[in-house]
């Protein structure tokens, strides 16, 4: 009988240690909720025109990326802003195919080329291009950072001049996905960049506090870059840089309205290269110590960006957080003990609560709904990701490309 209570008791301490994140996401949901009505409001008074009084460098790293990246730089063209005010720069890196060639054939898009075996991947390859437009002085007001899987909508830079105009230094678009009905790890992709690039940001703009950086659609004002120059080179380069600028105090700005949405994988094998990518974002320091750091600094400049950013590094992934409830449901019934039980299903409800947001601010299309059948499998195999793959130098070592399925070419903007 006492082992039973001490298992009931420790038990309970763990709900205790769950609910904390679980109430976490639900405060940003609500936030969410909340700024949604308020942002559409503001929107039907939002000029036309824009005023184009900011000029932008759009920087696309790219490897081996000859079959897709045309159709970015077709959306680009298209873009609802004068011409003369954006320059777009594809960064050919390390590239043995006709990623350049396809580049230059616009006639418009400015092209460097990079090949440097030892320093690869994204993050050296902005660092690289950025001290390129330094040392070629070209002027820019902000830089814009897509992927070259993407496609952007029309008034993409529309939507971040509005936000520079304000005071922004740090914007975040919405970055989703372009291919949400092709295949359920494509649709299931949908729910989780939904609530992490889209429910989480603009909650988290909501309570004054900072959006996190996701690298495709994020715009950085230059004399932010001047002050803090592009010095992440991890797995997770942009998130890596987004804790730089909370470490010092910046913030960065969720823009709903600015639009951009790529490929995902439909493949495991994709999945699996991308996924490993993802996990392992936050760099080569234990999140521990960054926590602390930013624990620290927000206590003694009494900064909340900075104490937010705290729970957001340590909050568990979903599937983490998922798989937790459900043990804690189990272990609760098996062992009888109706408080355990009551707070296990409150936290489930929590979570329910999370993830219906996106599915209510977003109405997705019907394959999303569909795609939930596959859900049980996706949060194993994310489990084994984040327990098992992130910690394999194997599989952590160096960027490696995810590969991609290439549709029929398409254009617009799907939600």
């Amino acid at each position: 009988m006492i082992v039973v209570q001490t298992l009931r008791w420790l038990l309970l301490a763990v709900e205790i240690g769950l609910a904390l994140p679980v109430l976490y996401l639900c405060l940003l949901s609500i936030a969410a909720l909340a700024a949604t009505r308020r942002r559409r409001a503001a929107h039907a008074r939002y000029p036309a025109n824009p005023s184009a009084r900011f000029s932008f460098a759009v920087l696309v790293p790219a490897h081996n990326e000859e079959a897709i990246v045309g159709t970015l730089l077709e959306s680009l063209a298209a873009l609802a802003y004068p011409k003369d005010r954006y320059s777009v720069c594809v960064i050919a890196d390390n590239c043995t195919d006709g990623t350049a060639a396809v580049a230059r054939a616009t006639g418009w898009v400015w092209v460097y080329e990079r090949f440097d075996a030892e320093k690869r991947g994204k993050g050296y390859a902005l660092n690289w291009a950025l001290q390129k437009l330094e040392d070629e002085q070209m002027a820019y007001d902000a830089c814009v950072v897509l992927d070259a899987d993407s496609v952007v909508d029309p008034g993409f830079l529309q939507a971040m001049e509005r936000e520079l105009a304000r005071g922004a230094q740090a914007l975040q678009a919405d970055n989703g996905v372009l291919n949400t009905s092709e295949a359920p790890s494509a649709a299931l992709r949908w729910i989780a960049l939904a609530l992490v690039n889209h429910v989480r940001p603009l909650g988290r703009n909501a309570l004054g506090c900072s959006s996190t950086l996701t690298g495709n659609g994020m715009c950085l004002r230059h004399e932010l870059l001047l002050r803090h120059p592009w010095q992440a080179f991890g797995l997770g380069e942009d998130y890596q840089y987004y804790l730089t600028l909370i470490e010092h105090g910046e913030r960065a700005r969720y823009v709903p309205e600015a639009i951009v949405r790529s490929q995902m994988p439909t493949t495991f094998d994709q999945m699996k290269t991308q996924d490993v990518r993802w996990e392992s974002s936050a760099g080569s320091q234990p999140s521990w110590r960054i926590a602390l750091r930013l624990l620290k600094a927000g206590i003694v400049h009494r900064d909340l960006a900075r104490l937010e950013a705290v729970a957001e590094l340590l909050t568990p992934p979903l599937s983490l957080l998922v798989g937790c409830c459900v043990l804690v449901v189990l272990a609760s019934a098996a062992l009888w003990f109706l408080p355990g039980l009551l707070m296990s299903l409150a936290l489930v409800l929590g979570l329910l609560v999370y993830l219906s947001a996106p599915l209510y601010l977003l109405r997705p299309p019907r394959a999303v709904y569909q795609a939930l059948l596959h859900a049980p499998r996706f949060v194993l195999w994310k489990l084994w990701v984040y327990v098992a793959l992130r910690r394999s130098k194997k599989h952590t070592s160096e960027w490696v490309r995810t590969g991609r399925t290439i549709a029929e070419k398409n254009t617009a903007v799907k939600g």
